[in-house]
């Protein structure tokens, strides 16, 4: 059982390649969001805080926490990631990026499709939002750590004025069946003329409820401690293979009553 020290308001949990983690392998029916969970809380399992910090921000990782392929040269491997963000602050996405290649200890990823989680309902305002968390994007487009950026769970015409406005285009677009059991026409045409990969995936629409999170750190859900700020799931395959090398996940909450993070973490 843990103490949440005073002074931290910020938590970053490192699953490591769960490829390796059995009690993950066992439940091979999960979906995303339950593998998440499960994930976090064996990486919290058994940890405790360090004796001195003097920072506010904790990292929490597995003993597998960065991810290693042995055998193999780093020009066979392909990652591709996705970056679920709750905010459009730019230094967010950035740190989730950077947190990325520290866990991968890579200098270029192929591809990043980021899903904006943001509250904004109103069309206007979450085109800007999404518009200017893609500058940070471009950014590592430009500085040839990206290869490829793209964009999940936006409607068609939000997708062809981001596509018309950035500096470097999405070239990859993703749809949630769950909310659209068929891909629009328009966006099936646009992407088609545009050479855009069009992809589907079953990601929850809400993919780290506070249920979930509040259960993974082991605080009750009537708790207002935890939100996420950011979570990156990623993906190694082996080129031309088609097999999957490793998996993994990053993700950072931040804690807002201290009162109730000073509980004890058990996870369940």
């Amino acid at each position: 059982m843990v103490n949440i020290p005073e002074n931290i308001n910020k938590i970053c949990v490192h699953t490591g390649n769960i490829l390796n983690l059995n009690e993950v392998k066992k439940n091979a029916g999960q979906n995303s969001s339950e593998e998440l969970v499960e994930s976090l809380k064996i990486a919290l399992k058994g940890w405790s805080p360090p004796a001195e910090n003097n920072g506010t921000c904790l990292e929490v990782r597995s003993n597998d926490e960065t991810i290693k392929v042995s055998g193999v040269e780093r020009s066979e491997l392909r990652t591709s990631a996705k970056v679920f963000i709750t905010s459009d602050k730019k230094e967010a996405l950035q740190e989730a990026i950077d947190k990325l290649f520290a866990s991968l200890e890579a200098d270029n990823i192929d591809s990043v499709v980021m899903a904006y989680t943001g509250t904004s309902h109103e069309a206007n305002n979450r085109l800007s939002e999404i518009q200017h968390l893609w500058e940070v994007l471009e950014a590592n487009v430009q500085s040839g750590k990206l290869s490829r950026i793209g964009i999940s769970d936006v409607d068609t015409d939000l997708f062809i004025t981001l596509y018309n406005s950035a500096k470097t285009k999405p070239s990859i677009v993703q749809i949630n069946l769950a909310s659209c059991c068929v891909v629009p026409p328009a966006l099936q045409e646009f992407c088609k003329q545009n050479d855009i990969q069009l992809l589907t995936h079953n990601d929850p629409l809400d993919f780290l409820p506070s249920k979930k999170l509040h259960a993974a750190f082991g605080l009750s859900n009537d708790s207002s401690t935890f939100t996420y700020k950011w979570i990156t799931r990623y993906l190694t395959l082996l080129c031309c293979r088609g097999v999957i090398a490793a998996k993994g996940a990053s993700a950072k909450s931040s804690i807002t009553d201290h009162s109730s993070a000073r509980k004890p973490i058990v996870p369940g």
